[in-house]
C-alpha cells in the first residue's frame, strides 16, 4: 500500500460518525486512498466542495484513515469556517495516530486562531520534540506567533527567526516578523522583513501591499507606489485591491 501524503494548515455537512467499530477490508482501504487522492486533486484545483465530498467518502470507507481526518479538518477550518468540526477531526487523527505531528501542529493553528494560546503552544512544542517531524519551521513560526499574541515579543521573534533560518522560503515567517516589528515601532526592520517576504514570495500580492505601506511610513513614496501598483496587478482578491487603491490615493 502506497504512503499517504499529509497536508498542513499554510487552509458542509455534519461530521461523519467517528469511532466506528467497522474494520475496513483491503478493498475499502484502497478505495479510501483513491478518494483521498481525488480530494487532494480537487482541493489543488480550488474545488473545495468536491474535495470535501471525496474526503468524506474516504472516511466512510476507512474511518481510521488519519490523513483523511487531517485533510478534511484543514478544509473545514480554512475553506468553510467550521473550526469546531475541524478540531474534532484533528483530535480523531491524533487518536488514531498519536505521533501525527502534522495534525498536531494544524490543530495548534486552529486553537491559536481562537485565542487558545496556551493549548496551541503546548502542541507546537510537542511537535518540535518529534525528531521525525518533517517541517519544524512551521511549528517554530506558529509557536512564535502564539507567544507574540501572549505578549512575549522577544521569544516570539527568536522562534520566527529560527523558522526562516530553517526554511528561507517560509513566507508566513517573514510576514509575521514584519508585522511584529511594525507593531513594535521598528519600521526600518519591519520594511526589511516585508522586503524579504516580497523577495521570497513574489507572487503574493499581500507582500507588496505590506512593504508598500511600510515604505510609505518611511516617506519613500515612489517605492511605495511601485509596490502598490504591483499589488493591484497581482491580487485576485478585491478586498486587497481596494486596500492598495486607498493607500495609493493617500500617496498622491
Amino acid at each position: 500500500m502506497k504512503a499517504r501524503p499529509t497536508r498542513q494548515l499554510l487552509l458542509f455537512v455534519p461530521l461523519l460518525a467517528l469511532g466506528c467499530s467497522h474494520v475496513p477490508t483491503e478493498k475499502e482501504q484502497r478505495g479510501a486512498e483513491i478518494h483521498y487522492d481525488l480530494g487532494v486533486s480537487a482541493q489543488q484545483a480550488g474545488e473545495m466542495r468536491t474535495a470535501l465530498a471525496e474526503f468524506e467518502t474516504a472516511l466512510s470507507l476507512d474511518p481510521g484513515f488519519a490523513e483523511a481526518h487531517n485533510a478534511i479538518a484543514l478544509l473545514l477550518s480554512n475553506a468553510f469556517g467550521r473550526p469546531e468540526e475541524a478540531i474534532a477531526h484533528f483530535n480523531k487523527a491524533l487518536e488514531i495516530r498519536p505521533t501525527f505531528s502534522e495534525a498536531r501542529v494544524n490543530l495548534g493553528v486552529v486553537l491559536s486562531q481562537q485565542g487558545r494560546y496556551d493549548a496551541a503552544i503546548k502542541l507546537f512544542e510537542e511537535a518540535l520534540n518529534d525528531m521525525r517531524y518533517p517541517t519544524p519551521y512551521f511549528a517554530e513560526g506558529n509557536l512564535g506567533w502564539a507567544l507574540y499574541k501572549k505578549g512575549d515579543t522577544k521569544m516570539a521573534l527568536d522562534h520566527i527567526r529560527a523558522a526562516v533560518t530553517i526554511e528561507p522560503k517560509f513566507c508566513q515567517g517573514y510576514r509575521n516578523l514584519g508585522i511584529i516589528e511594525s507593531e513594535s515601532g521598528n519600521i526600518q526592520d519591519a520594511c526589511r522583513h516585508f522586503g524579504s517576504y516580497r523577495d521570497r514570495c513574489p507572487d503574493a500580492a499581500d507582500a507588496y501591499y505590506r512593504e508598500g505601506a511600510c515604505l510609505a511610513k518611511l516617506g519613500q513614496r515612489e517605492a511605495a507606489k511601485q509596490d502598490l501598483n504591483t499589488c493591484l496587478s497581482k491580487s485576485p482578491n478585491e478586498g486587497l485591491k481596494n486596500d492598495c487603491r486607498k493607500l495609493m490615493e493617500q500617496l498622491r
